[in-house]
């Protein structure tokens, strides 16, 4: 199945979320500021970055989810499985033994 029917209906947040978080990111996995010796930017810049990834994931996971829950509702019908049948048990399946006088 092609990733983009897996993707929820703000997949657009995702790739955008994804492409700042590299974007974030400099050579030699270095956080990018306005120059390399001034930190002050790094905590700000990593914030950014985890809060992407994690944006990522979240979206990432309602996919996984919605996959799941729509195989698992066609497993269902092709099972017709009715939650509102009885279980059958094994004592209650096996016949019950008769004599005949």
């Amino acid at each position: 199945m092609p990733l983009m029917l897996l993707m929820p209906l703000n997949a657009k947040d995702a790739v955008i979320a994804g492409g700042i978080a590299l974007r974030a990111m400099a050579k030699d996995g270095k956080f990018a500021g306005p120059s390399a010796a001034d930190n002050d930017y790094v905590p700000a810049v990593k914030g950014a970055a985890i809060s992407v990834v994690t944006k990522a994931l979240d979206t990432l996971t309602i996919a996984i989810r919605k996959t799941i829950d729509a195989g698992l509702k066609t497993v269902k019908e092709a099972m017709k499985i009715n939650a509102n049948d009885t279980p059958i048990s094994p004592a209650q399946s096996t016949p019950k033994a008769t004599t005949n006088n």
